[in-house]
């Protein structure tokens, strides 16, 4: 039988949603009534047990679902933060890709470098860039004569390295977030790339 329908925001599929409010009401004490299972339907969790529990264990799975709720939605909001800081400072501010190699030359990875070198090897394929064709850096205060397609394609490589080991550091701290037990671990593992 379900007891009863809880609703909490959440913009995951529900599946990490539901396996950790099934293990934090499985692990609570005062609950022993067992449960069968965590489902979503929706928006909301749908909590099974083998039978109706009391009603003190009623009150302790509403206490775990509400913190539950509030879990997700500090997690929501720190997942935000950690996309926006990546995209909007990170790729913008501090993270640039070398080229060539050793040369000092230092190129965006903001979405607008990321979708110039795009535009570019588009327009390489259709036989429109002339060599060598000059690229600027980030500062614009270098320059950089690419002197075939082999040595833009090279280039464009390389920003995809270095944007692509941005994504993953990134996406790992996400992971770790959606992962936490807790707000206060929750926030301190994004504090940790919102300092970087």
């Amino acid at each position: 039988m379900a007891f009863p329908d809880y609703t909490a925001a959440d913009t995951s599929d529900g599946t990490l949603s539901t396996v950790l409010l099934g293990k934090q009401i499985e692990a609570e004490p005062l609950i022993t009534t067992e449960l069968l299972a965590v489902t979503q339907k929706g928006s909301n969790f749908v909590l099974v047990f083998i039978s109706t529990p009391p009603a003190i264990e009623q009150i302790e799975c509403d206490t775990k679902v509400a913190a539950h709720k509030n879990l997700e939605a500090v997690r929501d909001r720190l997942v935000s933060e950690i996309k926006t800081h990546r995209d909007e400072k990170r790729l913008v501010e501090d993270i640039f890709f070398e080229y060539p190699a050793a040369s000092g030359n230092l190129f965006g990875c903001s979405a607008a470098s990321q979708d110039n070198w795009g535009k570019l090897a588009t327009l390489d394929a259709q036989g429109a860039v002339t060599y060598p064709y000059t690229v600027t850096t980030h500062d614009e205060r270098g320059s950089y004569n690419l002197i075939d397609t082999a040595d833009r394609q090279t280039a464009t490589a390389t920003i995809a390295v270095v944007v692509e080991g941005e994504r993953a550091l990134a996406a790992g701290y996400i992971a770790d977030v959606l992962a936490a037990l807790d707000e206060a671990t929750a926030q301190a593992i994004a504090n940790t790339y919102l300092a970087l």
